[in-house]
């Protein structure tokens, strides 16, 4: 016969083994060490710098996304041979990585699952406003670069009550500032036919791929 006590902690053992299951987040290291290697070799390739990275990852490896920061300026071609490249590496680490192969919500990983941004700036952390690449990042298998300008800010009106239960009317912001403007966009398999097409041609004859 078992006791209520036993099947209490009998209860309390299932819930807990399930739980268990539920919460495996070791496919958290396994991107944590793809990231890891990808940022270090677009940092050495290109001097990328990363500020930030993550996706949607509740139960499995949804989305990947990494934020790059690069100091220096940019044409659409050199920013679409950055973006690209930067892309095709992250699916293949991903991909090849066979230890978080279980957690994908998809494999093989693609592009529509993966999120590089870059943006570039000047040497006072401002966006350029020469016209040239502000930022790249792909969305719904689109490749976006933008532009940066000036724009004169409306200021926000602002209505709250003071310490003297008064009703203070008053403005806040406005003036100028930076906007991120639309520059151009592609396709994404497109820029990537650009892109290998670009590297076939740059290559040495007799070499192999």
């Amino acid at each position: 016969m078992i006791r209520s006590g036993n099947i209490f902690i009998l209860i309390i053992f299932l819930v807990a083994n399930l739980s268990a299951k539920e919460v495996d987040s070791s496919y958290l290291n396994y991107v944590d060490e793809i990231v890891g290697d990808f940022v270090g070799d677009m940092g050495s390739k290109y001097d990328l710098h990363c500020y930030g990275s993550g996706g949607r990852m509740p139960k499995d490896v949804e989305e990947v996304e990494v934020l790059f920061i690069s100091y220096r300026k940019s044409t659409v071609e050199e920013a679409r041979e950055m973006e690209v490249n930067a892309i095709q590496q992250l699916l293949k680490r991903i991909n090849s990585h066979e230890k978080i192969r279980p957690y994908l919500r998809e494999y093989p990983f693609k592009a529509d699952r993966v999120d590089v941004t870059i943006s570039f700036r000047t040497e006072t952390d401002d966006y350029p406003l020469d016209g040239t690449v502000a930022s790249v990042f792909l969305a719904r298998n689109k490749i976006f670069y933008r532009a940066a300008e000036i724009v004169v800010a409306e200021p926000t009106p602002l209505t709250y009550m003071n310490e003297k239960n008064e009703v203070v009317r008053e403005f806040i912001g406005g003036g100028p500032e930076e906007e991120l403007i639309p520059l151009f966009e592609e396709p994404y398999e497109e820029a990537l036919k650009i892109v290998q097409a670009n590297q076939c041609r740059k290559k040495p004859p007799g070499s192999k791929s």
